[in-house]
């Protein structure tokens, strides 16, 4: 089925899920930015870990950048493949798809409660709302013809 031809929802969902694909790069983005900015990570955890070693406040720092770019990498190559599959009426996309946006939406809430800097951690719920578009989305009554071919 071409683009052309894809129900209204699924194209726009699709476009919502390469969106939220484009935003977790933006988030990794984010990242590099404050930490080009500054030591804002850093900061933050010799804030929160005050009797820490410089030595193990760098190791944190590290595991931690280490960590988010990778889960924005996972993000971003999950929303693309979402966005291919939906276009292709795959029935399993529409589950992966909740599954994936309840684990990034978890992961997103759990970061407002470690000591990143606000912008890495707003950064990183961006790309959970615009794929929870995607998914509502795909779950619209003109979509299910779609999906049950």
């Amino acid at each position: 089925m071409t683009t052309q031809h894809l129900p209204t929802s699924v194209r726009n969902a699709a476009t919502a899920l390469y969106t939220a694909a484009a935003l977790s790069l933006v988030a990794a983005a984010t990242v590099v930015a404050d930490q080009a900015a500054g030591d804002g990570l850093a900061g933050k955890l010799r804030d929160t870990y005050p009797h820490r070693s410089p030595g193990d406040v760098s190791m944190a720092e590290s595991s931690i950048l280490t960590y988010l770019f990778t889960l924005a990498a996972i993000g971003a190559a999950f929303f693309v493949w979402m966005a291919w599959a939906s276009k292709r009426g795959k029935r399993w996309v529409r589950k992966a798809g909740a599954a994936t946006v309840v684990v990034g939406t978890a992961l997103s809430v759990y970061h407002f409660t470690q000591p990143h800097p606000l912008v890495m951690t707003l950064a990183g719920l961006l790309p959970c709302l615009a794929g929870l578009v995607g998914l509502a989305l795909l779950w619209r009554t003109e979509a299910a013809a779609h999906f049950a071919a």
